[in-house]
């Protein structure tokens, strides 16, 4: 792995206070910007070392990362550990997850809806359902802004 400079390190560190920000793990943030900030796949213990935190914390938050579908792991001949690295397109399947989970969400309060009969309960999820769909719609908006912003610049 190529050597940091000041301001990749306080990137990385930035990210992981970011990430702690808003409710995810500060090592997932910290490994999403190594990977960011990296050329090329980077070891499971490169991210130890670099990072100075356990090989189980490493392998916790790169699970965790392959899931939102942004990070991919990688093998390389004649090396035994593994390698990340962020995949194409990662923002891209990040929203795909997001709406994949919004539409498990959306069933589950109209699940509800249709066998809570208390009116105080239903006007609440109403209200619950409104906002998924808000927030599902603008996921489907912002991906085709992506999908469409890749296919211009030929991605």
């Amino acid at each position: 792995m190529k050597t940091l400079t000041e301001s990749d390190a306080r990137f990385i560190e930035r990210m992981g206070q970011l990430a702690q920000a808003d409710g995810l793990s500060r090592i997932a943030g910290q490994i999403w910007a190594v990977l960011i900030v990296s050329d090329d796949p980077v070891s499971s213990s490169d991210l130890v070392g670099l990072l100075r935190v356990s090989k189980a914390s490493v392998s916790t938050n790169t699970c965790f990362l392959e899931r939102l579908g942004v990070v991919e792991r990688r093998s390389i001949p004649g090396e035994r550990q593994d390698f990340f690295a962020i995949r194409p397109s990662p923002y891209a399947a990040f929203l795909e997850g997001q709406i994949k989970r919004y539409e498990t969400a959306k069933s589950v309060v109209a699940e509800a809806k249709s066998t809570i009969t208390n009116d105080h309960t239903r006007a609440k999820l109403a209200d619950l359902e409104n906002f998924y769909d808000m927030y599902y719609q603008s996921l489907h908006d912002l991906l085709e802004q992506l999908n469409s912003q890749a296919f211009e610049e030929g991605k």
